[in-house]
């Protein structure tokens, strides 16, 4: 019907585009198709990450038993094992260009492979102290941006090579870090903690950024939030909220106590942020939507709370420490002689006054937080400890959830329409276009859509990788 009306010149009806989209997605490989499900396992333990290249054409998986997997997308044939890629257990692949991938591990280390030479990476990246976690490359910059758990985020130039790596820099550290993922134009960068908030850096600038945020602690920030007490060496922060580079901005309102962000995804046009939190004890999961976009100013203009100077003084919590959590093993800057004299810096400056010369207001006035939260659902608590990596489809219409065995696909509403056509008054909760069960022999915990064609993957712990398509 759609190619007859083409050839007649006919427009196609309101809402067309939508109902095709569904029929597609509610037919991806549901419960009880005929279509066959192609299953594989080995001894990779488990699929922690699945990733396609830019042109859809390859998967590679990153695995629990230091190995990565290569299949060919196109009839779902495994081409290559490639063992002890790391030393440890691989997190995140991240495809570069249509030719270089880069993996992460536990191993605290970041590899640059070539799909036309895999018997060995041809560089390996060391800076991080810890768990490296994820990888984001930013086009705008051309530099690949990572996280660990040590608390820092790396930005590697990859056109700047020196003798033994690349050039690199720490742009940011804080405690509780837990992921970070890049907009597509890389305007933005979206920070998940363990601490139940996320941080929005708009109008990015990774080439200033570690000179902008120099000795922000966002943890005190926020515990300033909650107590609505105020610490000069917190507020004396304030203007990085309202900056015109790496702008910071707060969002906290989840649908439960959520307490770790453990995972984070952004919309292919970037209009919004897909997140898994997970509350205190692992208690409960939740799929959250945020909106990511900047707000009118008027918004951040009034969204402050002051504080009566006259009230009891309060003593300034010290200098955090690591907790037993592993996320947050070591500060990054405990020992770093720079930092030190920066914030030897700040003491002074607050003592002197100096710290609010222009805005002796800011002295008692906290940020409040913006409402973001567009829509949610909750997931059922299974596989703890493990984090579940969830997706967009290239359209951005449809999340692929890890759901228990299987997973489920869910939508903004039942027709299911782009966000930007639907987007709520107040949080609605996401609707399920279908739910495929058992068909994993573990605990799923990752997924991905192919950018280029109506086909996705999902990996459990028990190994298998599962591939889905719709039939019509």
């Amino acid at each position: 019907m759609k190619n007859r009306n083409r050839e007649i010149g006919s427009k196609t009806k309101i809402g067309y585009e939508n109902e095709l989209s569904r029929k597609i997605y509610y037919n991806m490989d549901a419960s009880g198709s005929s279509f066959p499900v192609e299953k594989d396992s080995t001894d990779q333990g488990g699929i922690f990450n699945l990733e396609f290249s830019l042109d859809g054409r390859l998967l590679v998986a990153a695995c629990e038993e230091k190995s990565i997997l290569l299949y060919d997308a196109s009839n779902q044939r495994f081409i290559r094992k490639i063992n002890n890629a790391h030393r440890r257990c691989v997190n995140c692949v991240r495809f570069l260009d249509n030719n270089a991938f880069a993996t992460c591990s536990d191993d605290g280390t970041i590899k640059l492979w070539d799909i036309r030479h895999l018997k060995v990476a041809f560089r390996t990246l060391q800076g991080h102290s810890n768990w490296v976690k994820n990888i984001e490359y930013s086009e705008k910059e051309k530099v690949m941006v990572t996280s660990a758990f040590d608390g820092s985020i790396y930005a590697w130039d990859l056109q700047s090579h020196t003798e033994n790596s690349v050039l690199h820099n720490k742009v940011f550290v804080m405690t509780g870090l837990m992921r970070t993922k890049l907009t597509p134009d890389g305007s933005k960068m979206i920070i998940g903690t363990t601490n139940g908030y996320m941080i929005i850096v708009h109008d990015l600038n990774l080439s200033t950024m570690s000179n902008d945020m120099k000795t922000f602690r966002p943890n005190l920030y926020r515990l300033m939030q909650v107590s609505e007490q105020t610490f000069p060496a917190g507020t004396m922060f304030n203007y990085l909220f309202t900056t015109s580079r790496n702008r910071l901005e707060f969002v906290d309102d989840f649908p439960n106590e959520a307490e770790v962000i453990s995972s984070i995804q952004i919309h292919p046009m970037g209009w919004c942020a897909l997140s898994r939190n997970v509350s205190a004890e692992d208690k409960e999961e939740w799929t959250c939507v945020h909106d990511i976009q900047m707000r009118d100013q008027e918004d951040y203009d009034e969204a402050y709370s002051y504080i009566d100077p006259e009230g009891p003084e309060i003593e300034e919590p010290p200098e955090e420490e690591p907790t037993t959590r592993l996320t947050d093993i070591w500060m990054g800057f405990t020992t770093n002689e720079q930092t030190d004299r920066l914030r030897e810096q700040n003491r002074t400056n607050l003592e002197s006054g100096r710290a609010f010369m222009g805005r002796p207001e800011d002295k008692y006035r906290i940020v409040k937080n913006l409402p973001r939260l567009t829509h949610s659902i909750k997931e059922l608590a299974v596989g703890k400890g493990y984090i579940k990596e969830l997706c967009f489809s290239t359209d951005g219409r449809v999340i692929c959830s890890p759901y228990d065995k299987g997973v489920r696909l869910l939508a903004f509403n039942e027709q299911c329409q782009e966000i930007c056509c639907c987007v709520p008054d107040k949080p609605q909760e996401l609707y399920t276009l279908v739910t495929m069960k058992e068909y994993h022999t573990d605990v799923v915990v990752s997924c991905k859509f192919n950018p280029r064609h109506y086909q996705m993957v999902s990996g459990c712990l028990g190994g298998d990788i599962i591939w889905y398509s719709p039939f019509l």
